[in-house]
């Protein structure tokens, strides 16, 4: 857990806990096993392709569907 309240060292990952100790070592075990399982592939929940389960817990879908997602979101301005 990182010094600063409210601010978590896996909040890049996706870590809501804000500070909250109990939600943080949840979250923190849940990434830990996605990592730990990273030699096994997992099904995309959106579009079925292969990704990392640490994908899914952190992104909830695969790097491709990210992407378009925030395609549409955040068109990119040529």
């Amino acid at each position: 857990m990182s010094e600063n309240r409210g601010r978590c060292t896996n909040t890049h990952l996706g870590c809501t806990c804000k500070g909250n100790q109990a939600i943080h070592e949840e979250r923190a075990q849940q990434i830990d096993e996605a990592r730990t399982q990273s030699a096994e592939g997992v099904e995309c929940p959106e579009c079925g392709g292969p990704t990392t389960p640490l994908s899914i817990v952190t992104w909830g879908n695969c790097r491709a569907c990210r992407t378009a997602q925030s395609r549409q979101t955040h068109p990119l301005r040529w």
